[in-house]
């Protein structure tokens, strides 16, 4: 791993929903299914448009790179200044598959956490944002922030409003569920955008939000 990115390193997740590395950001990480080896891309005429239930959520396969010769580098290191977050030197780890990707965490002093990765030690294939539920602005803020992930192809503008629907759907449909069932450990997941290159698909579970950007276009 030869990239420098603020005061650590490199990055690397898969498009899937159980990321090694997402669940060592927080405990209070929703649950999520062993990666299968044979699942396949799906269409994007298939993903949901709406919020959806843990049940009903959309399940990816492994994640590929975002563009070629896209580092990420100095995306990454501007919102780690921006957020103050502190990125952690890049560490492998072994996948459901049996290969390896790099990884790189940060966190910050106000609970807001990333973790991004690179699928081939160099070009970045994921992004991982979370942060809490409790004060809106700044969460509003990371994660537009965010989603202005400078990959050629991805349209802004209509990630910016995607996400202000997905989480207005997300809040909407987490308050329904507790208020039919009573446990505010409920989850749900919002409609999925597909814009160039990458997939985002926001998550509610309790008391956190996380933003995940995907490489590897859709069918």
């Amino acid at each position: 791993m030869t990239l420098v990115i603020g005061t650590a390193g490199a990055v690397s997740c898969t498009r899937n929903d159980s990321d090694p590395a997402a669940h060592d950001l927080t405990k209070s990480a929703a649950p999520s299914p062993v990666p299968s080896k044979t699942r396949t891309v799906p269409r994007a005429a298939d993903l949901p448009k709406h919020a959806v239930t843990s049940d009903k959520r959309p399940t990816f396969g492994a994640a590929d790179t975002m563009a070629a010769g896209y580092t990420g580098e100095e995306f990454l290191a501007g919102l780690s200044k921006d957020w103050k977050l502190k990125l952690d030197k890049p560490v492998e780890q072994e996948m459901p598959d049996g290969k390896n990707r790099t990884y790189v965490n940060g966190r910050g002093e106000n609970g807001m956490t990333i973790s991004a990765g690179y699928v081939d030690g160099e070009n970045l294939s994921s992004l991982l944002c979370r942060t809490g539920t409790d004060e809106s602005d700044q969460s509003d803020g990371f994660l537009a922030a965010c989603t202005a992930l400078d990959v050629t192809g991805v349209d802004h503008e209509k990630a910016s409003s995607w996400l202000k629907q997905a989480k207005r759907e997300t809040d909407f449909l987490y308050e329904k569920r507790v208020a039919a069932t009573g446990n505010k450990k409920e989850y749900v997941v919002s409609g999925v955008l597909v814009s160039g290159p990458v997939v985002m698909v926001l998550h509610r579970a309790y008391d956190k939000y996380s933003l995940r950007i995907l490489g590897g276009a859709v069918a």
